[in-house]
């Protein structure tokens, strides 16, 4: 049998490469076809795969969680699966998924300083260095992007920038919130509850504010668009996100974290062999600083 650790790690790796899957692909849809529908579409894809088998594998969670589990956990996926997702798709069509998940690597970072002050964590010399590492990743990445001429991809890099800026926080105070109720409850419950919040947020937002409920379902008729998005409602929400969870009961919570930062690896990889894309070396180096940084602080 492998050790529990490395059963974590393993589970890890597996949810970053969804994750970059994920962001390739709504980097895409969000070009094609829109970024809110796809965030509410999605979740009514996820939401009843994840519910149904959380059922079968952990039993009836609406019974087993109290109310202060659905209060803060329904808050969480409202933040995570709605606001901090929203954010990070559109921080993907502005920016590109691989400069995207780079500024997210700030989502540890922030875990820290929130864990800080609610769990009273004590930051060490070698996690304050680390910060220090992947904010120098960022800003070189970032630096090396600003070098583009057309002022509309510059505006469209600070709309980006900030989008993932604040998705990372979203996301950090989502993890905080699911991390304070997973001790109750199993992952895959712990992550229905959240998408059923996320769901819920997606779902009001698009009768009461977009009012264009009907119309979300409707441009998906593409079946290449459509396809798309059932790949990616299932690998992340569903398989990315669970394995995440159900890592966090193998392997301390700061060694996931670290391991889930190689995202933006896996689409760089993606971009020199099969788009042939052409990548400046400060953006590589970008790239491996910040993710080398995040790496560091969980040392």
């Amino acid at each position: 049998m492998l050790p529990n650790l490395l059963i974590g790690q393993i589970l890890a790796i597996i949810a970053a490469l969804t994750y970059a899957e994920n962001s390739i692909i709504y980097s895409y849809l969000g070009k094609k076809v829109s970024i809110r529908a796809s965030v509410h579409v999605r979740l009514w894809i996820a939401a009843p795969i994840i519910i149904l088998i959380a059922f079968v594998s952990e039993g009836n969670f609406f019974v087993q969680a109290t109310l202060s589990n659905w209060v803060i956990l329904l808050l969480s996926g409202l933040l995570g699966y709605f606001f901090c997702d929203s954010l990070l798709f559109w921080a993907f069509t502005n920016i590109g998924p691989r400069e995207a998940l780079v500024i997210m690597t700030l989502n540890p970072i922030f875990s820290t300083i929130l864990s800080y002050f609610f769990f009273k964590e004590v930051l060490t010399i070698l996690q304050m260095f680390a910060i220090l590492i992947t904010l120098s990743g960022i800003v070189i990445l970032i630096l090396n992007q600003k070098k583009e001429d057309d002022i509309s991809k510059k505006r469209n890099l600070i709309k980006g920038t900030i989008f993932a800026f604040l998705a990372s926080i979203l996301q950090a105070i989502s993890n905080i919130l699911a991390k304070s109720a997973l001790s109750d409850l199993g992952p895959l419950s712990t992550n229905s509850i959240r998408m059923i919040g996320g769901l819920t947020g997606a779902v009001l937002f698009s009768l009461f504010i977009r009012k264009e409920f009907k119309n979300d379902f409707i441009i998906f008729k593409n079946k290449k668009d459509l396809s798309l998005l059932l790949i990616a409602s299932i690998s992340g929400p569903v398989i990315g996100m669970s394995f995440l969870l159900t890592a966090f009961n193998y392997s301390p919570v700061g060694v996931v974290t670290a391991i889930v930062q190689i995202s933006p690896i896996f689409i760089l990889l993606y971009e020199l062999i099969f788009k042939k894309k052409y990548v400046k070396m400060l953006g590589i180096l970008g790239t491996i600083i910040s993710v080398v940084g995040v790496a560091l602080m969980f040392l």
